[in-house]
Parts: structure tokens; sequence; C-alpha cells
């Protein structure tokens, strides 16, 4: 089993990391309004020269993003590695990471979206557990500060002084778009209904290793050498802006590659702004059950990834999942102590 990094305490350096998109550059006032709200919550903060840079399609060459978090990794007044937000790119950085230096230095990393890649990657190779949580630009940078269950999970499970924690759905959520550093002068409206936790295949309660993260870049990982699903696996996914068509494809695309072949369960996050198939299908839970093999426990309606507020998963750390029928699911963490 991967092994949990030192725990993140008041005080500590977090490096702020910009391996993927330039939206630190782009969108300075978001960006620094994340950075304070780090420093505010405790943490001493280091933006690292990624972060002011924008080249072709992505900030450094993508050695140089590796190195830069090598850098880090070894520096012993930084404590951990956030990333500043995702993007599309980190595949390309992936060839460069020292995944023995990573092991070596133990030291969280924190990010999803298009960093679920490095996520699932070091936690294989590098035996190390990872953390699928709030990035500065899109969660810290929010207006008025992150949401508090963004922040109260985020403290609690990279906190590490804990055995097992309930992930309950937080009471509130918004899937609105607001233009940073235009619209975001005010904190997102939230949802008066829409999803909730619920069981959408029911099985018997499983444990496994936490895999998984955004829907659609994992899968830029299938047919690489950096494709490896742990068997037992607990699989949690999350997206956003798609329509059952596409997202029946995602799916299916995973199921083809062998993700659920050795699964031991499956956790779906909130699907912000879902929109309906061009025949006005709209049913995702319907998709789910006609491609995930029958069987496996599948709870839906977690807060993963891109609606806010979010949960923060421990990739590579072990989960219990609970999908009774006709009753809420259960999906507990069962942490370093």
């Amino acid at each position: 089993m991967p092994h949990w990094p030192a725990p993140l305490v008041g005080g500590a350096r977090l490096s702020v990391w910009a391996p993927s998109s330039p939206a630190p550059r782009m969108f300075p006032d978001r960006f620094g309004r994340g950075v304070r709200a780090l420093a505010a919550d405790g943490f001493a903060v280091r933006a690292l020269p990624s972060c002011a840079a924008a080249d072709g399609v992505t900030t450094l060459a993508p050695r140089a993003i590796a190195d830069e978090l090598h850098g880090q990794l070894v520096d012993p007044e930084c404590a951990g590695v956030v990333a500043a937000v995702g993007g599309w790119t980190m595949v390309t950085v992936l060839p460069h990471i020292d995944f023995g230096l990573v092991a070596e230095a133990a030291k969280p990393i924190i990010g999803y979206s298009d960093l679920s890649l490095l996520l699932t990657v070091v936690s294989a190779r590098s035996d190390l557990v990872t953390f699928h949580g709030p990035m500065v630009v899109s969660e810290w940078g929010e207006a008025g500060g992150p949401w508090e269950y963004t922040r109260d999970q985020f403290r609690l499970v990279t906190g590490g002084v804990w055995s097992e924690h309930t992930v309950v759905p937080a009471p509130v959520w918004s899937d609105e778009m607001l233009w940073w550093d235009k619209e975001d002068t005010r904190r997102r409206t939230p949802n008066t209904g829409g999803e909730r936790a619920r069981t959408v295949s029911p099985g018997d309660t499983v444990e496994g290793t936490l895999w998984g993260g955004s829907l659609g870049a994992l899968s830029l990982l299938a047919g690489t050498p950096f494709w490896e699903v742990p068997a037992a696996a607990i699989v949690f996914l999350e997206t956003e802006a798609i329509a059952p068509d596409e997202f029946a494809a995602r799916l299916q695309q995973l199921r083809l590659a062998g993700v659920f072949d050795h699964a031991a369960g499956v956790v779906l996050g909130k699907i912000g702004r879902p929109r309906a198939c061009l025949s006005g299908f709209a049913d995702y839970d319907e998709v789910v059950r006609d491609i995930v093999p029958p069987g496996l426990p599948v709870a839906a309606g977690y807060d993963i990834g891109h609606p806010e507020p979010m949960t923060t998963l421990p990739v590579g750390g072990l989960a219990r999942l609970t999908c009774p029928t006709g009753r809420a699911p259960d999906l507990t963490l069962l942490g370093p102590h």
C-alpha cells in the first residue's frame, strides 16, 4: 500500500506550482486572491516561476515544469506542493518526473482535473498517497475565500491525525460559471436542488484503494506506459458540462481499458452544468447502470472536482464504500492512523 506523506500543519510552506494552464498569469486578480486566502488560513505560500509564465500551450517546457517540482520536493523549507490550476498538458510532463525522488521526498502533492494524471501515477510508481483536492485559482481564489466545506475537508484529510473519516456531502453546492477576473466579484450562487448523494447500483460493503479523478483527463493515460489501475480499486470520477451520450462514451472507454475489471466499487461526483442529449435523454444514472458491470456498488452525488464546494480524497489511500438498496450510500476514508 502507498504510504502517507507528512501531514500539513499550521505554518507549513506550500509551494504553488503551475504545470499546465497559464491561468495564474492570465487571471492575476483571482490568482492573487487565492494566494492570500491560503496565507490567511495559516500557510506560508511561495508562488513558483511557472505561475508567472505562459509558453505555447502551457507555462514552461515540460522538463522545466518537472524540474520545478523536483526542486521543491528536495527543498527542506517546502512542506508540500499545490497546483495553481488544471489544464490539458500534464501528460507531456509525466515522462520527465523522477518518481524515485518523489517517493524519497514523501511530500503532499495536491490538485485535481488535469493533475489527476500525476496523482494516480505517483500513487502507483512512488508508493505515495497524493491528494485530489482544491487548487489555488479555482477554489482558494473564490470570491470571499474558499467554501467552508472545501477548506475544512482539505485541512482534515491532509492533516493526517485521523483513522476514519466519513465523507458527508455538503448541504449546498454550486455549478454556476463566473468568468475569472471579470464576473467573479461575488461567491457563486448555491443550487437549491439538483444532485444528492445516492446509491446508483447497490452492492456489498467493499474496501479498496482510491483511484481516479477527471473523467476527461484520465483517459489520456490509456495505452501509455503510465496506465496503471490498482486491483480492488474504488474508482472515483468527476466531470462537468457533459451530456449523457459523451458521458456514456467516456465511461465505455474506461470499461474497454479494463478499469472496472478488478474494481471494488465506483463513486461519482456531482455533474455540474448537465445537459440533455439531442433526443432529450438526460438520465446519467441509467448510463452508469448500462456500462459499469453488474455487481459493482456505485454511489453518485459526491462533492468531487469542479463544482463548489469539493472534498479532498487521498489517491492511493484506502476507503470503504457501502451502497445499500433504497438508502443513501456511505463513503468512509481510512486514514494513516
